[in-house]
């Protein structure tokens, strides 16, 4: 599988064994440190995951914990979101930000779902021609409703792939469709949607944009971000590398 408009990009075998070891690295600091949100879990339906993936886009996943819940009593299903006044819309979506272009979004989503029967599609293609669902969100309710092994492609896991590479597989300047082999490399498999999510976390808690907690890190002993750093080894790395 390719990134959407892309030919299939072939990875290196070393990428590919560095991915398995970071992939298995991810999976247990999850295990300990994984977030926890509403929208995580299991008992979720498909109308509560793609609400939540919408409330999510450019939005942080603390904001977002912050109005879920409300948001989704309010409207608890398509019929409810689809028939709500725009000024109720527009009122519970303004702490949020981009407020205005939600709540179009919202609606129109609706009103399509509401007119396929509340059916949410099952193809990439289907889901980005409804309006408010891109690339990223697509993947979302591919991977989290369908259950497929979709890469959740965000900045965090990108930044992630490029520090930890480091090499011209994970280089800065990598076409989508590189970084989206590289994506599909480290979640494919058994716990596909775990691996996304200890990615995504990881991203956003340790290797952070700007201070990341490069000396604490278990994975600073393969990352050839934090090789180039030159940092001296610390207990909590020692015991959680190798």
């Amino acid at each position: 599988m390719g990134w959407p408009g892309h030919a299939p990009y072939e990875l290196a075998p070393e990428a590919g064994k560095r991915l398995h070891w970071l992939r298995r690295r991810l999976l247990s600091w999850f295990a300990r440190n994984g977030r926890s949100f509403l929208w995580r879990e299991p008992d979720r339906t498909p109308y509560e995951v793609v609400v939540a993936e919408v409330l999510l886009q450019r939005t942080t996943a603390v904001g977002v914990a912050r109005a879920y819940s409300g948001f989704i009593e309010h409207f608890p299903s398509w019929t409810s979101l689809s028939q709500a006044p725009l000024e109720c819309l527009e009122s519970a979506l303004r702490p949020l930000g981009l407020w205005r272009q939600k709540t179009l979004a919202f609606q129109s989503l609706a009103q399509s779902i509401e007119a396929n029967g509340g059916a949410i599609p099952r193809t990439r293609t289907e889901l980005e021609r409804l309006r408010g669902i891109g690339p990223y969100t697509a993947s979302a309710v591919l991977a989290i409703v369908y259950g497929r092994a979709e890469p959740l492609l965000d900045v965090n896991m990108a930044r992630l792939l490029v520090r930890f590479l480091g090499s011209s597989e994970g280089a800065e300047a990598s076409p989508k469709r590189t970084l989206h082999a590289l994506a599909l490399r480290l979640v494919r498999g058994k716990r596909s949607l775990e691996a996304n999510w200890a990615a995504l976390d990881f991203g956003a808690l340790v290797c952070r944009a700007r201070r990341p907690l490069c000396p604490e890190c278990p994975l600073r002993t393969r990352c050839q971000y934090a090789r180039s750093l030159k940092l001296q080894p610390t207990p909590s790395a020692d015991v959680l590398s190798g």
